[in-house]
């Protein structure tokens, strides 16, 4: 009888079944939480720069503050699982290095632009941003850098109960934490949403298919899910810390409830395409965000905050889209697409001389 050479990865706890490469709701989200973000950013330094004009823009950005980056970290969560099984190499470069990349890249392309720029945007510049990268996420960056935490994280703490992670990064919320440090802060406070989207992805997959077939009932939970986060925002209901968790998660189940419902209508398309390619738009959008709502500001042309930043906002996704096309077959495609010199299953390329003859070529 021949020996049982099943590799131990292979005899090893299954891994849930692969979901489909794209899910119509989940791109659509992830469009929305995109175009949320740009719109803070854009809105916010908006203001700032015209003297601190009452905006709509920002009264958006203010309301959606709750549960904007929840939302963006629960959905990163969903199908965290699988990619938390593989084995390390494949782990530490889809999950680690990818992150890296353009963490590095994009946060050294943003301070050499701040350089030429002096006194421009919404984030100073000094020399200890240089050499603090690795420990303190740049401006934007944090995102993908926290990112790459949580998912290092779970990947360590694998082995622990679910709830015992959830009670740890529960209290990490609770503790408000505040050092200074943007990764510190942000990982005590984001982690538990994270930890959300991997351990009640089944319940939060059901719960969307469950409002795709009940249209009214998904319609009803995001209205009162709004209303919910309005009232929590502008009131103490049980003790603040405490009401922001609640208004992030009604926040965040609203917006889940009429994405399912509603992805698939003509009018949603805009979202699940940028949702699609959300990375892109997140690394590039502060350039022509910034470009355009300085350059209208000082032309003189438009003299209104909201119609300014509208057109900043609305360049901000749509530059980085076509940016990201052009480029793709030019030698700058780097700037959004990983070369194969940097992952770590690269092929090495022999250079030596073959002295077989090539096999002949069939039509």
């Amino acid at each position: 009888m021949k020996p049982n050479l099943t590799a131990p990865e292979q005899r090893a706890t299954p891994v849930p079944a692969t979901p489909p490469t794209r899910i119509n709701w989940i791109d659509a989200t992830k469009g929305l939480t995109i175009m949320m973000v740009v719109t803070m950013h854009i809105a916010l330094g908006t203001q700032t720069m015209m003297g601190g004009p009452d905006m709509w823009l920002v009264d958006f950005t203010n309301f959606v503050r709750p549960f904007r980056v929840p939302l963006f970290f629960i959905i990163a969560g969903l199908f965290a699982a699988k990619a938390l099984q593989v084995e390390w190499r494949k782990f530490f470069d889809s999950k680690i290095l990818h992150f890296a990349y353009f963490y590095f890249l994009w946060a050294s392309l943003q301070l050499g632009i701040k350089l030429a720029l002096p006194g421009e945007g919404n984030h100073a510049l000094s020399l200890s941003d240089f050499w603090l990268l690795p420990f303190e996420p740049f401006a934007t960056l944090w995102f993908i850098y926290a990112l790459a935490l949580f998912f290092l994280m779970a990947r360590l703490t694998r082995a622990l109960h679910p709830a015992f992670m959830l009670a740890f990064a529960l209290l990490l919320y609770a503790a408000d934490v505040h050092t200074g440090w943007t990764a510190i802060d942000e990982f005590s406070g984001r982690f538990i949403f994270f930890l959300t989207g991997l351990h009640a992805s089944r319940f939060i997959l059901d719960f969307a298919q469950w409002t795709n077939r009940h249209k009214t009932a998904a319609l009803s939970i995001t209205v009162l899910g709004l209303l919910a986060v309005f009232v929590l925002q502008n009131n103490v209901v049980l003790e603040p810390r405490i009401d922001q968790l609640c208004a992030a998660f009604y926040g965040a189940a609203a917006v889940i409830a009429f994405m399912a419902a509603f992805s698939t209508a003509t009018i949603m398309r805009p979202f699940t395409y940028v949702g699609e390619r959300s990375l892109s738009v997140y690394l590039a959008f502060f350039l022509p965000g910034a470009l355009l709502r300085i350059g209208l500001a000082k032309t003189g042309w438009l003299d209104d905050g909201d119609i300014i930043a509208a057109i900043a906002i609305a360049g901000g996704v749509i530059v980085p889209l076509i940016g990201a096309w052009v480029l793709s077959k030019t030698p700058l495609a780097f700037l959004f697409t990983r070369p194969e010199m940097f992952r770590l299953g690269a092929k090495k390329v022999d250079h030596t001389p073959s002295h077989k003859q090539p096999a002949p070529q069939t039509a």
